[in-house]
This record gives C-alpha cells, structure tokens and sequence, in this order.
C-alpha cells in the first residue's frame, strides 16, 4: 500500500516531518580478550546499537540492563555508556550514528524518555530489524557508494526509528499485563548500591533466602547481586571521572569506598587503568564514536 500523505505520516514521528540524518553505520564484534571498551558519550548525536549475536551488559548513565541477541539498545545524546560482553564468546552488534534527530515532544538527539527504558527487544521483528541494519551497513561500506545509496541508507534509518516507536508500544503493553518480571532487587541495589552491602542484607531487606535471590538475579541480569553492585560504583565512578574535578578520594567514597587504594587498585584491575588516567583518557576523547 502506498501512502499518499507520507509527509503527514513523517510528521507524527518527526517534528516538521525532518528526517534525521544517518552519520554511521558499524558493524562490530566485541572481545575483552582484545581491549577493555569504556565508557564514552556523544554530544552532537545518539546511537542505536542492535545485538545480533552474543549477550551483553548495558550501561548508560543510571542505567544498567541485560542485553541479548535480538535487543535493541538505545543511547541519547550526551550520556556515557557501553555495551560489554557477558561472557568469553563476546558480543556482535550493529551500531548507528544518528544527528539532527527532532522526535515530536522529546529534546534534540534523544531515542527514549528515561521512565520508558532504553532496551527494546525485537521479538518477531527481529529478523526485519536485522534485515534493515544488514542493508544499511552494506549500502555504507560499499565501494560504489553514491548520492541514491546514501539516501536509502538515510530513509532506512528513520524506518527504523518508526519501526522502534512500535516495538516500544507493544513493550509498554506486555508490561501492563505483568509479563515484566520481579524488579525490587535491581530497584533496591539501585537505591543502595553506595552503602555497606552484603548478600545477606540484602536478602533480608527484601525477605528472600540468599540462594534464591543470587540465583535469580544472575538468571535475570546476568550477573551476581554483589558484582552487579560492584559495576554499579565504578560505573557511577566513571562518570564522576568525567564529569567533575572532585579528588579521586573523594569519588572512592560517594561511591562506596572508604578505602582509596582498594579502589584505586579495584578501578584498574576492571577498567584497565588508573582513575587519573582514565580521567585523563575521557576528557580527551569522549566525543569519538
């Protein structure tokens, strides 16, 4: 069927009916055997990273989610994140730069509102998801690249920015029935992630027997409770790193530890340098996709 207000249409997703502009497209496979990826932002533009193989922890800001093959996960602009592999095998994913995004009632750049969420699975899309994001990729990468390739390559990108609009309906759907699981654990580290934690006080906060929540959290998040927490501080000490001049002392205990040289020797063993240089490193390159 061929629309004949198209334009109309454009304008229900773009404000104005302005296509956003497709910056890149990458194709990537990711392996802490060979490099330790950290935490990065973009300013001028948001990216969409689809995961087509493998399964992964995301990490944006505040938020912190599982990742698996068929996901969607959606970066605004302005926020560090990454996407780091659960286990040896690793993790491949698409990645799409996108600027001059102006969805209706949101801020320039920005994929999803913080209370919707920023992982979106697939589900029986999947293969159409994986289908636009093969295309685009190869349409990019190739050598006789031109005007007309370029601009399906555009109209692709925001087909699958309406494709997402949908899948996040049916998400919020799914929810309101209850299909979303048990989420008072993740809610409560969150809430708790920079005190004096164990798993037996966070069992009993919670009323769950130790080896049912550490099961059941590793099951759902991939991950311990503890080691989730773990990553939760560093995480948060990241963007301390980036965003403020407080002494590295000072970032060891908003995030939890009291002892700086634990986590100094913690934050390294981790991310695979020092705070400072790692201070040193984002300051200088956070703007490189």
């Amino acid at each position: 069927m061929i629309w004949k207000d198209t334009n109309q249409k454009l304008g229900e997703y773009f404000q104005d009916g302005a296509l956003p502009a497709v910056l890149s497209v990458d194709r990537r496979h990711y392996d802490e055997k060979k490099y330790k990826f950290l935490m990065h932002g973009h300013e001028n533009f948001c990216e969409i990273t689809y995961v087509y193989q493998g399964a992964g922890i995301y990490r944006q800001g505040m938020d912190t989610c599982p990742a698996a093959a068929g996901d969607l996960l959606l970066y605004n602009a302005g926020g560090l994140h990454v996407t780091q592999p659960l286990n040896e095998s690793g993790v491949s994913y698409y990645s799409i730069g996108i600027a001059n995004l102006k969805k209706k009632g949101m801020p320039l750049n920005h994929l999803y509102r913080a209370q919707d969420g920023c992982r979106i699975p697939a589900g029986r899309y999947r293969q159409d998801v994986e289908n636009i994001c093969e295309e685009m990729y190869r349409l990019s990468e190739g050598r006789q690249k031109n005007r007309g390739t370029e601009l399906t390559v555009q109209l692709l990108g925001a087909a699958l920015i309406v494709l997402l609009d949908a899948l996040a309906e049916r998400r919020q759907e799914k929810e309101k029935k209850g299909v979303q699981g048990d989420t008072r654990v993740k809610d409560y580290l969150d809430r708790h992630y920079t005190e004096d934690l164990s798993l037996g006080s966070v069992a009993a906060g919670l009323g769950y027997s130790e080896t049912h929540l550490s099961h059941f959290f590793k099951r759902t998040y991939g991950e311990s409770p503890m080691k989730y927490v773990r990553n939760r501080r560093l995480s948060e000490a990241q963007l301390l790193l980036h965003s403020t001049d407080l002494q590295v002392s000072r970032i060891a205990a908003k995030v939890g530890y009291e002892n700086t040289s634990y986590f100094v020797t913690l934050f390294s063993k981790v991310v695979g340098m020092t705070p400072a240089k790692y201070r040193e490193y984002v300051k200088k390159d956070v703007h490189r996709l």
